[in-house]
């Protein structure tokens, strides 16, 4: 196993089950394999069918005996010398039948119906089982043809062994027979060949796929890989778009969305916030991480949770907000955070004003409640980030942050902070020595294990505690629930919705 030793509790890192994850991908891909088999047995069976002159076999069996006269003795026993003898005449009479002589003459008899090279190439010359029984198999795309060469052949067979070798004997066991259909190609071989061959490069196409891919694409990677628990798993939004009132020309373009932003701007508060129309399966999901956050209350020194991402657009925001408002429905007060100093984004989503908050009050430019919203949704305030200060590190990381978490922690059981991924800035990671722990928020076919890697190694090294992994925009019509370089916009003009 792989660790990523700190002073700190190590995280430990499995080696990847590879046998598991080539099943996920085959299954993933197995239309596309069937659907490549069966396009390549059509390619198979096209070949043979059409494209392959079809050929015809014919042969002609030869008995070859040393003696002219009978080799069986009185007493019926064979007599050996003459088998062995017989047996070398069988080589020899090969090499006779192929020479020049023996083809010359076999091609007087065919009136010139086949070439030299074609005859050649046509006839085969074989001792059967190292016998004294000598096979000539004759191959052409013409059936009369190769049985009028074996029959050439089988004319001039004892006159060639009188002539040259002056002994011996010639019997035909098996006379040539006119072919019943073609012998080649064998069209159901060649169908099989086809639809396997086929297969098996798409199946290796996608092995190699899922080699080159370390992208999260579900719960299981995460769980084999890490020893980090999964708090929960999110649906993508754009699967209930209906309910959620979400536009059509939006669900269109959701595809490049996921590759960019989760949302874009124009769509409504309601379809990212959990509310009286939100799907079950999304209310679900995040009831799922309170209560497993819930769970780990007894090991948490307070109710501050920060919520990051390794990078940009992996739905943190998101899951700040609708953990708080989870949170609130079981009747704790809770505080939201936009502790995103350099991108703030959740006003927008509140349609609330950015002009005092956390930045201000850090400064002493302004109090706490004059910057923050009572009542934001019921049992939640809101504490926007306020300005962009010139370097948000420094002042998260101040012992004025300190005195400030400590007081809002003696007024709230919960205070949800939404932070910079932390493989960009170390802004989660100079907060986390005074909260609970952290969640990191994890996007599923998006989020790669390299990133991640990097994210628990920056946590470890600050002493940190990671509560867990959120997945979100997982397809859950994919994972069976039954239920319908890095751009973050850090410039002086962000507009990246995460």
């Amino acid at each position: 196993m792989k660790e990523i030793q700190t002073e700190s509790e190590t995280q430990v890192i499995n080696r990847p089950d590879y046998w598991g994850k080539t099943v996920i991908y085959l299954k993933k891909y197995l239309k596309f394999i069937i659907l490549a088999l069966i396009a390549g047995a059509m390619v198979g069976y096209c070949i043979a069918h059409y494209l392959i002159t079809p050929s015809y076999l014919s042969y002609l069996d030869l008995y070859v005996n040393v003696n002219n006269s009978s080799i069986q003795k009185q007493d019926d026993s064979v007599n050996t010398g003459d088998i062995d003898a017989s047996q070398k005449l069988v080589n020899s009479y090969i090499v006779t039948l192929k020479a020049n002589i023996v083809t010359n003459r076999i091609l007087e008899k065919l009136n010139g119906r086949i070439s030299k090279v074609e005859l050649l190439g046509s006839v085969s010359f074989a001792s059967i089982n190292s016998t004294e029984v000598l096979r000539i198999t004759v191959l052409t795309h013409d059936p009369q043809l190769s049985v009028d060469i074996c029959n050439a052949y089988m004319e001039i067979a004892e006159d060639v062994l009188d002539d040259i070798f002056g002994a011996g004997s010639v019997k035909v066991i098996s006379s040539p027979e006119f072919p019943g259909g073609p012998s080649a190609p064998n069209v159901l071989q060649y169908t099989w060949t086809g639809g396997i061959l086929a297969a098996a490069v798409i199946a290796l196409i996608c092995l190699l796929i899922m080699l080159a891919d370390n992208k999260v694409t579900s719960e299981k990677v995460l769980s084999d890989r890490y020893s980090i628990p999964v708090l929960g798993n999110v649906p993508d939004f754009f699967q209930f778009s209906k309910s959620l009132n979400i536009p059509r020309k939006y669900v269109k373009k959701s595809k490049k969305l996921k590759e960019k932003n989760f949302n874009n701007e124009k769509i409504i508060t309601s379809s990212v916030v959990l509310g009286q129309k939100t799907p079950f399966p999304i209310a679900e999901a995040y009831k799922t991480i309170r209560s497993n956050i819930l769970f780990s209350l007894p090991k948490m020194k307070n109710g501050v949770i920060i919520v990051t991402s390794p990078v940009a657009n992996e739905l943190k925001t998101t899951t700040s907000i609708n953990l708080a408002l989870s949170m609130a429905k079981i009747g704790a007060r809770v505080l939201l955070i936009d502790g995103d100093l350099r991108n703030p984004s959740i006003h927008r989503y509140f349609k609330t004003s950015n002009k005092q908050g956390l930045s201000l009050i850090l400064t002493g430019r302004c109090q706490f409640q004059d910057a923050v919203v009572y009542n934001l949704v019921k049992g939640v305030d809101f504490l926007s980030a306020g300005p962009v200060p010139p370097i948000p590190s420094e002042l998260l990381g101040s012992r004025y942050m300190v005195d400030f978490i400590n007081q809002m922690s003696a007024q709230y059981d919960f205070i949800i902070m939404d932070t910079s991924p932390v493989n960009l800035v170390s802004d989660a990671l100079v907060l986390s020595s005074q909260s609970a722990g952290i969640i990191l928020t994890i996007r599923e076919s998006k989020s790669t294990t390299p990133e991640i890697d990097k994210a628990i190694k920056s946590i470890n090294m600050a002493h940190s505690n990671i509560l867990g992994f959120v997945l979100t925009d997982v397809d859950i019509k994919g994972v069976g629930y039954g239920y319908y370089q890095y751009n973050y916009g850090y410039g002086d003009n962000p507009k990246t919705r995460r």
